[in-house]
């Protein structure tokens, strides 16, 4: 999908939660969008697998 169609969308969430991700995403190389992205893609296809 070309960037340029991707729509931003603004996320409310808790300081403690952001923190979190943000040093995953550090630990990872990915930027916050990136990781955000990542975990719930990969919870969407868990959820599909029954997990």
């Amino acid at each position: 999908m070309e960037l340029k169609a991707v729509k931003p969308y603004s996320l409310r969430m808790q300081p403690d939660l952001k923190e979190m991700l943000q040093l995953l995403a550090k630990e990872n190389g990915r930027s916050l969008n990136s990781e955000m992205i990542q975990r719930l893609k990969e919870s969407v296809k868990n959820e599909r697998r029954g997990q």
